[in-house]
């Protein structure tokens, strides 16, 4: 088990790094391909929106193939946007490479989920769920600082490359590890998916999940001005401030994989409040140094503490047919990240200040915490009398446990 998750944790990390490095190279980038900061800027908004529009199309035309395989296939997508990237030599070739890479993101990262969910023994489908999140925190934390450090010695082009060599690599070891379904598992067509898609516990944990990642990445976008221009914060001790918090995200997709193996309702509800209750106690402890920083990271814990939840909540209420409405949830982390930017910038330009952004980020938490609860609440009611679906927390689907 632990070498199959490898496999699929070096994959992610791979696809993680490829997303978030340019963000960290942009002025490499500006300054190799004679294109100023917001047009480099763009290498990012492009991959976010095709992420958003391309996964769930590349979901659905890939649904009769066996995942083993199509991991393997939309890793080498993968690795071919990287090589594309890498050899570009102007900057639209570059954008190309940078969509190429995009439209695999969200079915790679969904069936991901759904292979460690399948492969994980009883009652351990959080953890299993939790330790694919961590090849993104360890993208994070590792891939993204390297991957800068190597465009500034090097070139960004090595960048790019080294990610696809990780791919290549990250392929083979998903061909050996992980065991072909070969008709053990049943899979779905694009009907079942939209069938599966449109179920209210799933839509209303995806609007959940555009509200939440929105409050999330209202933070995440201005938290370095929360440091330095709220809290005060010198210039030298951001990059230990920002690791301490990459560290606080993988402790907090530890301790969340943890609790939904226990329940997944129980841990949506109260990792979502607790989210809530962070993001506005932040406003208070903001002004203070060492007070701004430990909230920072303890945002980053109740944050990723979450993730592993709402994914395992789109898991267990599609069971039958779940790929479709994952790479969906994958959008609606995106759609959240372009809300919360966008919330962000707003509230500062109303003359509020960068330290009203925690409270902006708490309001949006809290919208998504209510849905939750709602969610929950009517799962609740509409499953009483019925056989539990899912032995990680008792939902129901409404049409029977199958093999997925």
């Amino acid at each position: 088990m632990y070498f199959r998750m490898t496999a699929l944790i070096l994959g992610v990390f791979c696809v993680g790094t490829a997303e978030l490095s340019p963000s960290g190279m942009l002025s490499e980038l500006s300054h190799s391909l004679s294109v100023d900061i917001p047009t480099a800027g763009l290498l990012v908004t492009a991959y976010a929106l095709t992420v958003v529009i391309g996964g769930p199309i590349v979901t659905a035309i890939t649904t009769h193939l066996r995942r083993k395989y199509l991991l393997v296939l939309l890793l080498v997508v993968s690795v071919a946007g990287n090589i594309t990237c890498a050899v570009a030599p102007t900057f639209e070739l570059l954008l190309v490479g940078r969509i190429v890479t995009a439209m695999v993101h969200g079915t790679f990262m969904a069936v991901c989920v759904v292979v460690a969910g399948n492969m994980a023994a009883q009652g351990r489908n959080g953890s299993a769920v939790a330790g694919t999140q961590l090849g993104v925190n360890l993208a994070t934390v590792i891939g993204v600082p390297f991957g800068t450090l190597v465009a500034q010695e090097v070139d960004w082009r090595a960048t790019f490359g080294s990610i696809a060599v990780l791919g290549l690599l990250a392929s083979a070891l998903i061909l050996i590890a992980i065991p072909d379904d070969d008709g053990t598992t049943i899979r779905t067509s694009i009907s079942d998916e939209l069938g599966a898609l449109v179920r209210w516990p799933v839509t209303g944990t995806m609007i959940a999940t555009v509200l939440c990642s929105g409050g999330m990445f209202s933070l995440i976008t201005y938290m370095v001005p929360m440091l330095t221009d709220v809290g005060g914060l010198p210039a030298m001790w951001i990059s230990v401030v920002l690791l301490a918090y990459g560290i606080g995200s993988i402790v907090g997709n530890f301790i969340g994989g943890r609790f939904v193996d226990r329940s997944v309702e129980a841990t949506i509800i109260w990792v979502s409040w607790t989210l809530t209750a962070v993001c506005v106690l932040y406003w208070f402890v903001a002004p203070s140094t060492a007070g701004n920083a430990i909230f920072l990271v303890l945002f980053s814990m109740a944050t990723f503490a979450l993730i592993p939840g709402l994914q395992v909540r789109i898991l267990t209420n599609a069971a039958d047919a779940p790929t479709l409405s994952l790479t969906g949830n994958m959008a609606a982390f995106a759609l959240g990240a372009a809300l919360g930017s966008w919330t962000g910038g707003w509230v500062i330009s109303l003359g509020f200040g960068v330290r009203a952004v925690s409270l902006a980020a708490g309001v949006l938490c809290a919208l998504g915490a209510l849905l939750i609860g709602q969610v929950v609440n009517r799962s609740r009611r509409h499953s009483t009398g019925v056989p539990p679906k899912s032995h990680a927390d008792g939902e129901e689907t409404g049409q029977g446990k199958r093999s997925v």
